[in-house]
C-alpha cells in the first residue's frame, strides 16, 4: 500500500488521499499525471514512475538549496545528514533525478509536453546525490572567491582612479592647465605675506628702523601708542586711530609683517597688555576696553565712567588686568566674572601715569607727583613718596622683588628688597620694560636707548636717529621691540660680545 505526501495510507486504486486530498496518481518524469493502474503517461507516453517518492514524504522535483552557516570547511565537507535530518535519497531511485519545483512544472505542463523526455536517446545513469551536492558546494565556493577577487580588483581600480597622480619632478603644469589639488583646495585662499628678510643687527644690538605699516595699509599713518609682545615672535600694537596690529614671526631672526587685526570704533587706543599670545586687553581714550579671547576680539565695553582718561594697563595673567587713568583711578578686571571693579587710588589729584602687575595680588602704580602705590589683591595703599616733585613717566616690575620707574627729570627709581633707590640716568626716557630682575631697557624721546644692568644705567645709544620712541616691549632680556612716533619698528638682539 502506498502513502501520500503526508504519510497517510492510500490504496493502489485510489487517485486522491481520502484523508488530506493529496493527488497520489503516478506521474512521468515530466510531471504528467495518469490514472491509477496506468503504466504509460497518457500525455507524453513515457513510462510512469512507479511508486514515486510519496513513501519517503519528499518531492523529487523540488530544488533544495543546501545552505548552512558556519566555516568553509563545514560548507565543503557537509555532514552525513540532509537538511532537516531527512535521510539522503537512494542514488538509484528515479526520484533523485534533478527537476524543477512541481508547482512550476504543473503550471507549464503544456510547454514541457513538447520537449523531449528526460534522458531521451541515452539511458540515464543514476548519480549519487551527495557527491553532486559536494561538487555544487565546491562550485559555489569557487564562484564566491571569483566574485570576491573581482570586487577587490574593481575596488583597487576605483582607488587608483581616485588617487591623485604623483607630480613629476621638474615638470611644471601646462599653461592654463588645472592647478594642483593643494592650490585649488580653496576658492579664495588667504594671502600670506612672506616673512621679512633678516635685519642686520648693529653694534648696539638694535636693528635699523623699518616702517611698521608697510604691510598694514589699514593702519593709515596713525601713531603707535601701545605695544605688548607676549613672546619673542608674537607682538601686538595699538594706535591712535583705534587699530590693533599684530605681527607673528617665523623666528627671532626673521620678523613677520604687521597687519591690522581689529579696530575700536569707540576711540583712539592708548595702551595694550598681552600676557599670552591668545589673550590681550586694550583701553582707549574714551573709557572703553576691548579684549582678545579665544581667537577673536570683543566689541568695546565702557568701563571708565569717572573723570579721567586711561593711561596704562597691565595684565600679568589672562585672568586678571589692572588699568589706571589720569584722574587717579584704577580698574581691576576679572576674566572669570567679566567684571570691572573701580578704585580711587590717588586722592591728592595727581593722575596715575603707569601701572605694572606681577600677579592678581601684586600691582604697583605711579603718579605725576613722584608717588608709588601698592595693590595687594583687595585694596590700594596710600601714596609712598619715592621721587617727590618729579612726575613718573613709566613703571615696570619683573617680580615682587624688583621694579623700576622713570621720571620726567631724567631719574630712575629702583625697588629692591622693599626699598626704593633713586639715581640719575643722564637722559629722560618715556618707555620702560624690565623682563627680569636686575635688567631693564628704556627709550628716549630723541631716538636713544639705555639699559639697566648690574645696578647701573648705561649711557645712551642712538638707535633711531632723532625720532621719539613711544612704545617698547621686552619679553626677554635678549629680545625687545620698539616703535617710534613715525611708525618705524626696531628689534633688539644683543650681539654675542655683549
Amino acid at each position: 500500500m502506498a502513502s501520500c505526501r503526508q504519510g497517510h495510507p492510500v490504496s493502489a486504486e485510489s487517485e486522491f488521499c481520502e484523508i488530506c486530498g493529496d493527488d497520489v496518481r503516478p506521474r512521468c518524469s515530466q510531471g504528467h499525471r495518469s490514472g491509477a493502474g496506468a503504466r504509460f503517461c497518457e500525455t507524453c507516453g513515457e513510462p510512469l514512475l512507479a511508486g514515486e517518492d510519496h513513501a519517503a514524504g519528499g518531492d523529487p522535483g523540488t530544488l533544495v538549496l543546501d545552505y548552512r552557516s558556519g566555516s568553509f570547511t563545514d560548507f565543503i565537507a557537509g555532514d552525513e545528514r540532509d537538511p532537516g535530518g531527512v535521510a539522503a535519497a537512494d542514488p538509484g531511485d528515479p526520484a533523485a533525478r534533478p527537476g524543477l519545483p512541481e508547482p512550476w512544472r504543473d503550471a507549464h505542463a503544456d510547454v514541457l509536453a513538447g520537449l523531449p523526455p528526460y534522458g531521451h536517446g541515452t539511458a540515464p545513469e543514476p548519480r549519487p546525490a551527495r557527491p553532486r551536492r559536494r561538487r555544487a558546494r565546491m562550485l559555489t565556493m569557487v564562484l564566491a572567491l571569483v566574485v570576491l577577487a573581482a570586487g577587490g580588483t574593481a575596488g583597487a581600480v576605483a582607488l587608483l582612479r581616485h588617487q591623485p597622480a604623483a607630480p613629476q619632478a621638474g615638470t611644471p603644469p601646462a599653461p592654463g592647465g588645472p592647478a594642483p589639488a593643494s592650490e585649488s583646495a580653496s576658492a579664495t585662499p588667504t594671502p600670506t605675506a612672506p616673512p621679512r628678510p633678516a635685519l642686520p643687527v648693529r653694534a648696539s644690538g638694535w636693528t635699523a628702523p623699518v616702517p611698521i605699516d608697510r604691510a598694514a595699509p589699514g593702519a593709515s599713518n596713525a601713531a603707535i601708542t601701545g605695544l605688548s609682545c607676549p613672546r619673542i615672535t608674537v607682538c601686538y600694537a595699538v594706535d591712535s586711530a583705534g587699530s590693533v596690529l599684530s605681527s607673528t614671526s617665523a623666528s627671532a631672526a626673521r620678523r613677520g609683517p604687521w597687519r591690522v587685526v581689529a579696530s575700536d570704533p569707540g576711540g583712539g587706543l592708548v595702551a595694550i597688555s598681552c600676557p599670552t599670545a591668545r589673550f590681550c586687553l586694550a583701553v582707549d581714550d574714551a573709557g572703553n576696553a576691548i579684549t582678545l579671547s579665544h581667537g577673536s576680539w570683543s566689541s568695546p565695553v565702557y568701563v571708565n565712567a569717572r573723570s579721567g582718561t586711561f593711561t596704562a594697563v597691565s595684565c600679568p595673567v589672562a585672568a586678571f588686568c589692572m588699568a589706571v587713568d589720569s584722574g587717579g583711578n584704577a580698574f581691576a578686571y576679572t576674566t572669570a566674572s567679566n567684571t570691572w571693579q573701580p578704585f580711587t587710588v590717588a586722592t591728592s589729584g595727581a593722575g596715575l601715569t603707569g601701572v605694572s602687575c606681577t600677579g592678581p595680588g601684586r600691582c604697583i602704580a605711579v603718579d605725576g607727583g613722584g608717588g608709588a602705590y601698592t595693590y595687594n589683591g583687595r585694596s590700594w595703599s596710600a601714596a609712598f613718596p619715592v621721587d617727590v616733585g618729579h612726575a613718573f613717566t613709566a613703571v615696570s616690575c619683573a617680580s615682587r622683588a624688583f621694579c623700576a620707574a622713570t621720571d620726567a627729570g631724567g631719574n630712575g627709581a629702583i625697588l629692591t628688597g622693599g626699598t626704593w633707590t633713586v639715581s640719575a640716568m643722564g637722559t629722560t626716557v618715556g618707555t620702560l620694560a624690565c623682563p627680569a630682575d636686575g635688567f631693564c631697557m628704556a627709550t628716549t624721546g630723541s631716538g636713544g636707548a639705555v639699559a639697566y644692568r648690574n645696578g647701573v644705567w648705561s649711557r645712551v645709544t642712538r638707535i633711531d636717529g632723532r625720532r621719539a620712541i613711544g612704545a617698547l616691549s621686552c619679553p626677554a632680556t635678549t629680545a625687545c621691540t620698539a616703535v617710534d612716533r613715525q611708525d618705524n619698528v626696531l628689534y633688539y638682539a644683543p650681539p654675542p660680545s655683549s
